[in-house]
């Protein structure tokens, strides 16, 4: 949803991520191998559980990371990109009617009148 609001190429399930430039080298995996995709930046891409685990960072960047200056940015105001319109849950789902394997007729009949939906 995001790539589509800012208007920027997706892709999604990202294994490996390789950054060259403005270009980015993306694989992901896919039913039967895997998948490796380039893109122009700036794009959106999601990744998968442990594509970028955290590191802990060690006593020496800890003590120069005091030292350096705090840039603190004011926030703006955006525009409203999206709305909620309304909330509800759905409707509850009839019940389960079981035909019996020997009345194939009934079940036809059923499927006829009553499943309709799909």
């Amino acid at each position: 949803m995001l790539s589509e609001l800012i208007d920027l190429p997706y892709i999604a399930l990202a294994t490996q991520f390789k950054l060259e430039g403005k270009k980015a080298t993306v694989t992901r995996e896919i039913e039967g191998g895997e998948e490796i995709c380039e893109v122009e930046l700036p794009a959106v891409i999601s990744c998968q559980k442990g594509m970028a685990e955290a590191r802990i960072p060690n006593m020496r960047g800890i003590m120069a990371a005091r030292t350096k200056p705090l840039k603190v940015i004011e926030p703006t105001n955006a525009e409203k990109l999206t709305e909620v319109k309304s909330f509800g849950l759905p409707p509850a789902k009839a019940g389960v009617k079981l035909v019996p394997a020997d009345h194939v007729d009934e079940l036809v009949r059923l499927l006829h009148e009553e499943a309709k939906a799909f």
